[in-house]
């Protein structure tokens, strides 16, 4: 295609909406005399930022122009477009649907284009882990567990409407070497969106309070929050869980509320408090406050701590239930970034009676209906480091020095657990 075609096109849009407001200029391109034909659109399209030329400060007007420049060309009109009247609407539309694929690849988004693909996105993540645990419940019995699984996650998002997107997520998991014991179930069904300046999020969803010493539970949550601010953020909600109580094995469903304040003080500086408790405050009513820090190259420091107010934290200890973790992390993983890495320490410390259903995990590779780590009369250190060994894909070893915080008697301290897991998305 010749320039002058191209730029016959571009001029349409330029005449519109530059018109008389824009005040003649002197030349832009030492290759266009002041008498040529087009010299008035050149001047307009450049004027109106649709065209630059060359770094030499010529026009070369009479060279054959690739696919890719007029789709730049086309792209700079674009993004003025409401600038345009019908007729010049109309020829954008068109270049928009000659030059789809060249756009696209250049990242503008083409409305044609979408059409005629789907709106959901899906991608997934596949999980393989390894555990092992020792627990000596009793001095002379020593339960040492090992456990090896692979997880599935297939994730969508999809918009809705203009303020509306829904995400979804099915996962499934079982054990190596077996599939007749296949877990699976919708994990994520919820939307998200804005009502002027209030956040919402409605269905089954994630919810993370402060640092995640109260609750930092991925799934199966049905409920509503709403959310505003900018620097300081609060969120508030209430949601569903159905779950097993970790210290006598037994199912519970329970209706919760939560808030939370998320301020950021200043760029290496971000501070939280949360509140959560159930109906009645038999399991939780619990508050915290926490901070993350990463003023210090290549660091993050994260801190939290909590008590839990509730009538089984008073009936187990005689008073609140406190909690409480500190973590030091150099540098992280980048899923894409082969050869990336990072390595942290962590503690963390809780009472009898602070996390009775488990809606904090603090990554401490649990086995089954075992108290292996949760955030429930346990002390101890916890070292790991994480690696991508191939794009997408990162590598993750724990181990994880705990004990029982309150040796309840006969009861062995020992809470060991080691785990390592191979993640990779597409």
């Amino acid at each position: 295609m010749k320039r002058k075609t191209a730029m016959a096109l571009a001029a349409v849009f330029a005449m519109s909406v530059a018109g008389t407001a824009l005040a003649a200029p002197a030349n832009p391109f030492v290759d266009v005399p002041a008498k040529h034909w087009a010299y008035d659109s050149i001047n307009k399209l450049a004027q109106a930022g649709v065209i630059s030329g060359y770094g030499d400060g010529t026009y070369q007007g009479d060279k054959t122009l690739t696919r890719y420049e007029v789709a730049t060309i086309v792209a700079k009109a674009m993004a003025n477009s409401d600038k345009a009247d019908a007729a010049t609407q109309k020829e954008i539309d068109a270049l928009k649907a000659e030059f789809g694929t060249e756009l696209n690849n250049l990242g503008v988004r083409v409305d044609n284009l979408e059409k005629n693909t789907s709106k959901v996105k899906f991608t997934g993540e596949v999980r393989v882990r390894y555990d092992n645990q020792d627990e000596k419940a009793i001095d002379w019995i020593d339960m040492d567990r090992t456990r090896e699984w692979t997880r599935f996650r297939l994730n969508m998002e999809a918009p809705i409407d203009q303020n509306v997107t829904f995400h979804g997520r099915y996962e499934s998991e079982t054990n190596w070497g077996s599939g007749s014991d296949a877990d699976s179930k919708l994990t994520h069904a919820y939307i998200d969106g804005k009502v002027g300046e209030v956040g919402y999020s409605f269905g089954r969803q994630p919810v993370w309070l402060g640092q995640g010493l109260i609750a930092d539970i991925d799934s199966n949550n049905d409920g509503l929050f709403l959310s505003g601010g900018n620097k300081v953020k609060v969120a508030v909600g209430a949601f569903k869980k159905e779950g097993e109580l970790c210290y006598f094995g037994t199912d519970y469903d329970m209706n919760f509320v939560a808030a939370n304040i998320d301020a950021q003080i200043n760029k290496n500086l971000n501070m939280t408090a949360s509140y959560l408790a159930d109906k009645d405050d038999d399991l939780y009513k619990t508050t915290s406050v926490g901070l993350k820090y990463t003023g210090i190259k290549d660091f993050t420091v994260t801190g939290e701590y909590g008590e839990n107010d509730s009538d089984l934290a008073n009936l187990a200890n005689g008073d609140k239930a406190k909690a409480w973790m500190a973590q030091l992390k150099y540098r992280g993983a980048q899923s894409n970034k082969v050869g990336s890495m990072g390595v942290w320490v962590g503690y963390r410390s809780a009472e009898f009676g602070f996390d009775p259903g488990e809606l904090t995990t603090l990554e401490s590779g649990r086995y089954e209906d075992f108290t292996y780590g949760i955030l429930d009369n346990v002390k101890g250190a916890e070292f790991g480091v994480e690696y991508t060994v191939f794009k997408n894909g990162v590598l993750t070893v724990q181990y994880n020095d705990l004990e029982y915080k309150d040796n309840l008697g006969g009861i062995n301290n020992n809470k060991e657990s080691f785990f390592t897991h191979l993640t990779y998305t597409f």
